[in-house]
């Protein structure tokens, strides 16, 4: 196993033998991977508000290499129940297996859901030889396993399947982790095809089906909704059959990760400002100074929570502009906030290629320049990825 950052858990063992007989009706799991950016968490939190319509009971779970996730707030509001969103923080699924095992078992025992999602760390790769395999192979689960779904932003693919490059493009061992997870995907779900021209649409998904003919490729726009409902039901209705597993160089993998740095932040911040506005100026101050440096973004976020709304922006590519959204929160996850506490949450999980100290340094000077704002930072994790090292890999 790896942690990123630093420390150290304790996993015991868990398999499914027993589970109830009632735990032991088929249910799906679905793991939808995809690099940083792609826009696993909107697709994913708009089909737990489309299966709940319908009397689905849905789980989530989250992953990544360090603490204090904007994904995991996002799924406890996207979905309407309480108690049915697990974290798994401190390596990819493949490092942390057990962990993810006895987490599947919890909400299954919790909540038996009909529909348990997870949302792997988005530099993470091998998923079909690393979790789903042995998911089946070594722990029997008694889960449906849907084909592995891999989401694509529509321009990254577009570069790397031979079209018009990005401006600023990763490394090439980025690069790599990227066309594994490619690779690797039964199904491709090509997103944000709102953001192409028709004639790169087309361009995009002929060269697709030149290179992958066995997948199956869908187009869709998780902003819009364009194409999800088809491509969600499929996969309800589809079960994983394994490919051979590809072949991986796992020093070129932890290569290509470590480029990336890691800056997760969580503060109390006092504002006299405009939530929305300071936020959004902060974030642009960031992404400005990552610009500038040449640090190209795999993904940004930024949240405020308080008064009853959360404040968040996100970036995706270095030529993005910083997009502010603003939610009410559901009347449970108010708490204390609605009475109209001055105090707000902010968290910051920021992923771009370079040092993750540097980067850290980009976010401490543009919150030090914020106007109008006491912040206490209550904790903070700058690191490079360690090296994968998967509890099994089933070849």
């Amino acid at each position: 196993m790896t942690q990123g950052g630093g420390g150290t858990w304790q996993v015991l063992f868990v398999n499914f033998d027993n589970f109830s007989q009632e735990a032991q009706t088929k249910r799906h799991f679905i793991l939808i991977g995809g690099f940083l950016g792609s826009g696993k968490t909107t697709l994913i939190g708009s089909r737990v508000s489309h299966l709940e319509k319908q009397k689905q009971k849905v789980a989530l779970i989250t992953n990544d290499q360090g603490e204090g996730l904007m994904d995991t707030d996002s799924a406890r509001q996207a979905s309407s129940r309480a108690g049915n969103v697990a974290e798994i923080t401190g390596g990819c699924f493949c490092c942390c297996l057990e962990e993810l095992v006895a987490a599947i078992k919890d909400l299954e025992d919790s909540g038996r859901p009909d529909v348990m999602i997870a949302e792997p760390v988005g530099s993470c790769t091998d998923l079909m030889a690393t979790v789903l395999k042995p998911l089946e192979e070594i722990y029997k689960t008694p889960l449906t396993l849907a084909p592995l779904a891999v989401l694509l932003d529509a321009r990254r693919s577009l570069a790397a399947v031979g079209g018009k490059p990005a401006r600023r493009s990763f490394h090439r061992d980025i690069g790599y982790v990227y066309l594994k997870q490619v690779e690797e995907a039964e199904w491709l779900i090509v997103n944000k095809r709102d953001l192409l021209k028709d004639e790169e649409i087309n361009e995009l998904k002929n060269k697709l089906s030149e290179k992958y003919p066995e997948k199956k490729v869908y187009l869709v726009s998780a902003k819009t909704g364009h194409g999800l409902e088809e491509f969600f039901d499929d996969l309800l209705q589809s079960k994983s059959t394994p490919p051979e597993s590809i072949e991986m160089d796992y020093e070129r993998y932890a290569e290509g990760e470590a480029m990336l740095g890691w800056v997760n932040m969580q503060a109390a911040v006092t504002l006299e400002a405009e939530p929305g506005g300071w936020l959004h100026a902060v974030g642009q101050e960031i992404a400005r100074l990552l610009n500038e440096n040449e640090h190209e973004v795999g993904h940004f976020k930024m949240s405020l929570t308080g008064r009853g709304k959360r404040w968040r922006i996100h970036q995706v590519m270095g030529e993005d502009e910083v997009e502010l959204i603003e939610e009410s929160l559901a009347a449970e996850a108010r708490g204390e906030d609605s009475g109209g506490t001055p105090e707000l949450r902010l968290l910051v999980n920021l992923r771009a290629e370079g040092d993750a100290e540097t980067l850290q340094g980009f976010v401490h000077q543009a919150l030090k320049n914020g106007d109008s704002a006491e912040i206490v930072y209550q904790q903070e994790a700058a690191f490079q990825p360690g090296k994968p090292e998967p509890t099994h890999r089933v070849s």
